[in-house]
């Protein structure tokens, strides 16, 4: 989540003792345990920020192939070039991108179809790719402004997850990269995006709960300065984009299963969570719903 000089961010809380505003060892793509070997992934809004960093870290943890998709090309040339210099097998991954408006189901369906067609079934899908508007008073939103928001972060959501799923494998898994906005008191001037956000992790929930092989996983990926505001946007990052991009690779991994259907913060310890899998599993923890009322 992105944060700008006109919202007034809260203290926040942890679930965990330890807080991570950078990378670290648990969640680092190169250790063996969080291997994507075999894995073909595929990364919506790929081309900047969160969703490149997230690709990165896929091909450094030795995935199959990985692929991107925007509606930039250049941002895709330039994305590509950067996973590739950093992936664990540079001369066996496959990486790959579409160019693809994510609003326009055609368009998202026929960019699966190519990639399906190169590298076989699916297994991961990073859905990255939103935006948010500037900050404004729910009052002074037009009707076409806010309706934009839910086009942006929910039609494009659920493109993605349907043409996924009906090309993936037996057993996907899917990172949603949601908003703590959903859970946590109102900031001033985030009506559209927190709704549309809310709106989003329904829909995840949903797709979970009506496709149980459905592995899926909400992650809030912290406050990092990302294009997310579009231009002239000042967005001051409190994390470094690697975080999130790294805590993918943990969460498609088998150590992070336990948080299937779970809402996590990347700034959260992993290790701590795992410690706690068998509470969280067993419960309602790190669910989004109504306190005190369990349903």
């Amino acid at each position: 989540m992105p944060a700008s000089q006109d919202v007034v961010v809260p203290t926040w809380v942890s679930f965990t003792e330890k807080w991570h505003n950078k990378p670290y060892e648990a969640i680092s793509p190169k250790r063996p345990e969080l291997s994507a070997a075999d894995q073909n992934v595929i990364v919506t809004g790929g081309g900047t920020g969160i969703g490149k960093a997230a690709a990165i870290a896929f091909a450094q943890a030795g995935a199959k192939s990985v692929t991107i998709l925007g509606r930039r090309l250049d941002r895709l040339e330039a994305s590509k070039e950067a996973i590739l210099a950093q992936a664990a097998n540079p001369s066996e991954i496959q990486v790959l991108y579409e160019v693809a408006d994510l609003k326009k189901r055609e368009e998202v369906e026929a960019a699966f179809s190519r990639i399906v067609a190169k590298v076989g079934k699916l297994d991961i899908l990073v859905n990255n790719a939103g935006a948010m508007a500037p900050p404004t008073p729910a009052l002074k939103y037009t009707a076409e402004s806010f309706s934009s928001m839910f086009e942006t972060n929910v039609t494009t959501t659920l493109h993605a997850t349907q043409a996924f799923v009906s090309f993936a494998g037996s057993a996907p898994i899917l990172i949603n990269i949601s908003a703590g906005l959903v859970h946590i008191q109102p900031m001033a001037g985030m009506a559209a995006y927190t709704a549309s956000k809310a709106a989003q992790l329904k829909v995840i929930e949903y797709l979970g709960a009506e496709n149980p092989q459905l592995h899926t996983v909400n992650l809030h990926p912290g406050v990092v300065a990302t294009e997310i505001g579009g231009p002239g946007s000042d967005l001051i990052g409190q994390d470094e984009v690697e975080l999130p991009g790294q805590a993918c690779v943990w969460l498609a991994s088998e150590e992070a299963k336990f948080l299937k259907s779970k809402f996590v913060w990347a700034n959260w310890d992993a290790e701590e969570l795992v410690n706690r899998r068998e509470s969280i599993q067993s419960s309602r923890l790190l669910t989004v719903g109504l306190d005190g009322v369990e349903m």
